[in-house]
């Protein structure tokens, strides 16, 4: 691996366990750009992508990933997670991502609670 790319590798990591999952899609992308070789950044890409919801990306950095290690069942798992992504799970998995007094049905309740005093 290019040790300019495992830099970018590093540090997407760190970024993602901060929870900065946009700043660590473009540097596992800068490292892709780096070395189209590094299989792993194709992955962590990918995966990046489908938790943004940038599936188009997404599936073209899977299918690379698939192209680079063909018999890797990983990789086809990854890809399937991209096309798989009706917008009906995206949309409740961005509603659940949300802190509880966002959601709808606490807003209601709360909203009925004051009209009721």
């Amino acid at each position: 691996m290019n040790s300019l790319s495992e830099e970018k590798m590093e540090a997407a990591h760190m970024a993602l366990a901060m929870g900065e999952m946009s700043e660590a899609a473009a540097l596992y992308r800068m490292a892709t750009e780096i070395d189209p070789s590094n299989s792993e950044a194709w992955q962590a890409l990918g995966m990046a992508l489908v938790k943004l919801g940038e599936l188009e990306e997404a599936i073209r950095s899977l299918e690379k990933l698939v192209v680079l290690k063909p018999k890797d069942q990983l990789a086809y798992t990854s890809l399937s997670l991209a096309y798989g992504e009706p917008e009906e799970f995206r949309r409740l998995r961005r509603w659940l991502e949300k802190p509880k007094w966002q959601h709808g049905a606490g807003t209601q309740l709360v909203l009925a609670n004051r009209r009721t005093r």
